[in-house]
């Protein structure tokens, strides 16, 4: 085994200076980096089983015993039980408490000074989150990690040749494979199934057990303190840093345009200087320029110690002695020095040479400061852009990419939401999330509750009825159609979680669909194909449950000169600079992969920007290109459901149909439609959007009726979402 913590220590000492030393050291830092992901789930797969056939070991429920660990040389993974109580959250960040074994309070400001001093070197220099992998599966969880950093000597160390990804990356992990199979007469292709009363017998017994879980965490819940986490994510500082210079770039643009309006407007008043009145115009006076020069001398004079203050930056208050400055110096230099005994030399420079005044201030004032941006800035601006549909989320994975690249934490989605009045479909996404949150830790806590591993397609099955049936019993007119103990759960675990008030309106315009399909991607589980009959009281069964999939975290490790040149791309097309757009999406999909290969997600996000501006371009053909291969990527690597995988669908449909082959692009388009119709719904703007696509590819066919009615909901949707005065209800309205 690689000695890994040498070999990630390395990648500091490598020279990061230039681009191109920055592609070497980053794709290093690639391939190491999947190494080891692929390395530690092979291994904590293999360690979990070896506890579960363990029979003095499987037994044991308690949530923070270690019931195994290994450690070769400076890799260690350790595996304990997940939790049964689906109130209590494990911490399994990886940059939490647990990771980095620092309390809330240290590990904030850690989190904070990061992100407030983030380059792009700041991903391949932490080393800690690098080398640390979280996985969950079937009950249990382990923890795969890089030990004793601190005892590699970098200088004498020879780092190991590790080889390219064969095939460019086509043949990497396929976590899927090592999926747990709990229904052995349905994977075999058998067909023989219990009898009906039989099987409602198990579901029912197994129901009542899901109920008695759900129960003792609905107790624990109510009696917890609402939870006030200081957890911060670095990316925070880095966005709050980038806000403040881009209003100290904004202020600087508007004095420098004043002060040539003024400028203009006095050298204008010299030479015409002119009083009118009585209908006469009265000669110019004599010598202006004295009476503007004394005039200005009068107001400096009197004001100089207030224009230097504020010029400067400093306090703008003229000071009555020189007792508070010495204070106020002493403070700063005070602040300076703590923030420099906790940063390197190269990031407190970098701080400070930033212009934002941050490395004048303590760390607890930083994190004040961060949490009043957190509230008052980057909550409003994320919602800001949901309006004006720059950000178009539509699932619970596109929400919480959004949210984390911005810095924001999940817990905020109750707060999203109040300031989400006039966007439903935002609201209605947040709500969705907060629910699929909500009953994934009483998932979680069943699988983890259960010791009979023999039992436990039918104990999912059992909990999917419980949280997503609808019970035979009678239920109020005022709780909607759900078990009154998830109606309980769910009620007290978004006012805990969240703080945000469920209603049963809420819950009526819930999509069950969405819910099970964002349940499963978080839990693991594998459904059969099949049609589920929502409205019935058992709509699964055990023949539905197929498998457990490992559930792992890990952080992105990608090239982030890679990442900054799409961005570059991304604004210069919304500038409308086509040619500047090319070039920096060409650099961008070269530099990405040479970095992370040619069958990336990252670089199919390339190819299909590039492919976005070379059809705004003209270039039809080698857009149509390029997204083909964004498309033949995203299926492969993320799924044919995953939100990347949609939007390439429906873009490749607009290509095909400017090139002229209709069929093929209606083929196409109805495809993204079904599948934002599973996601999120027909109340939505990307699917009204792709219903106008629709029309206006079902017209080029000749089909001018169908044409008309996807139009018609196309401007519905629109008006309802986003006003009659929205610029995305005109189209629908000018093509009715």
């Amino acid at each position: 085994m690689l000695p890994w913590a040498d070999e990630f220590m390395y990648l500091t000492s490598m020279p990061c200076k230039t681009a191109e030393e920055r592609e070497i050291r980053d794709r290093r830092a690639f391939l190491l980096h999947s190494l080891f992901v692929d390395v530690a789930i092979f291994r904590s797969i293999a360690a979990i089983r070896y506890v579960m056939e363990s029979t003095d070991v499987s037994t044991s429920i308690k949530t923070d015993e270690v019931l195994h660990s290994e450690t070769v040389g400076n890799f260690s993974i350790t595996v304990t039980r997940d939790s049964s109580d689906a109130s209590c959250k494990l911490d399994t960040k990886i940059d939490g408490s647990r990771a980095t074994g620092m309390d809330s309070k240290h590990l904030a400001e850690r989190n904070l000074l990061k992100g407030i001093t983030a380059d792009e070197n700041t991903a391949a220099h932490d080393v800690d989150s690098l080398g640390i992998v979280n996985i969950r599966y079937c009950g249990y969880v382990a923890v795969a990690k890089v030990n004793n950093y601190e005892k590699t000597i970098v200088t004498s160390f020879k780092p190991a040749d590790i080889t390219d990804q064969p095939e460019g990356g086509a043949h990497a992990l396929n976590i899927n494979s090592l999926r747990m199979l709990l229904n052995e007469a349905n994977a075999t292709g058998e067909k023989k199934l219990p009898t009906q009363s039989h099987m409602l017998e198990e579901l029912t017994a197994a129901q009542t057990y899901a109920e008695n879980v759900l129960k003792e965490s609905l107790q624990n819940l109510e009696e917890e303190e609402t939870d006030k986490q200081s957890f911060m994510r670095w990316e925070l500082g880095a966005c709050w840093v980038q806000h403040l210079q881009d209003l100290k770039k904004s202020d600087k643009d508007k004095k420098q345009g004043d002060g040539k309006e003024k400028k203009k407007m006095v050298d204008k008043d010299v030479k015409e200087t002119k009083i009118e009145g009585l209908g006469k115009p009265l000669k110019a006076l004599k010598h202006p320029k004295n009476a503007v020069d004394a005039s200005g001398k009068g107001s400096s004079s009197g004001n100089k110690s207030l224009t230097d203050a504020t010029s400067s930056g400093e306090s703008q208050k003229v000071k009555p002695s020189s007792v508070e400055p010495l204070q106020g110096d002493c403070i700063t230099s005070e602040n300076e020095i703590l923030l420099k005994d906790v940063l390197l030399d190269s990031a407190f420079t970098r701080l400070k040479d930033s212009e934002t005044g941050l490395h004048q201030k303590s760390p607890s004032e930083l994190i004040e400061m961060a949490l009043k941006f957190y509230d008052e800035v980057a909550l409003p601006k994320l919602v800001a852009d949901f309006g004006s549909l720059e950000l178009s989320p539509v699932d619970g994975r596109t929400l919480t990419d959004f949210m984390h690249t911005r810095g924001l934490q999940m817990r905020s989605l109750g707060q999203i939401v109040k300031l989400s009045e006039k966007l439903s479909h935002v609201q209605s996404l947040c709500v969705h999330e907060m629910i699929v949150r909500a009953f994934k830790h009483i998932v979680q806590s069943v699988i983890a509750a259960t010791s009979d591993m023999r039992q436990l397609a039918l104990t999912i099955a059992a909990v999917l009825n419980l949280l997503l049936g609808v019970p035979e019993s009678e239920f109020s007119g005022s709780s909607p159609a759900v078990h009154p103990l998830v109606w309980r759960w769910l009620v007290a675990f978004l006012k805990k979680r969240y703080q945000y008030e469920l209603t049963g309106q809420h819950y009526d315009d819930v999509r069950k669909y969405a819910i099970l399909r964002g349940l499963c991607h978080k839990v693991g589980i594998e459904l059969a194909p099949r049609d589920f009959v929502m409205d019935s009281a058992f709509p699964f069964c055990k023949q539905d449950i197929i498998s457990l999939v490992p559930v792992h975290k890990q952080v992105a490790c990608s090239s982030a000169d890679g990442r900054q040149l799409l961005e570059s791309s991304k604004t210069a097309l919304d500038k409308g600079k086509l040619e500047d757009a090319v070039n920096y999406g060409t650099k961008a999909l070269a530099k990405l992969i040479m970095v992370c290969g040619p069958y990336h997600r990252m670089t199919a996000g390339a190819y299909s920007l590039l492919a976005v501006v070379l059809y705004h371009t003209g270039d039809f053909n080698q857009a149509t290109i390029y997204q083909q291969k964004a498309l033949d990527i995203n299926e492969r690597e993320l799924g044919l459901d995953h939100p990347d995988t949609m939007k390439s669908y429906g873009d490749l449909a607009v290509f095909y149909y400017r090139l002229q082959h209709t069929e093929l692009a209606l083929k196409y388009v109805k495809r993204a439609l079904y599948l934002l119709h599973l996601t999120c719904g027909p109340s939505h703007p990307n699917t009204a959007a792709t219903y106008i696509n629709v029309a206006m590819m079902e017209e080029g066919l000749g089909n001018v009726h169908v044409a008309l009615r996807y139009l018609h909901k196309a401007l519905k949707c629109n008006q309802r979402l986003l006003g009659p005065d929205h610029i995305q209800s005109v189209p629908g309205d000018m093509s009715r």
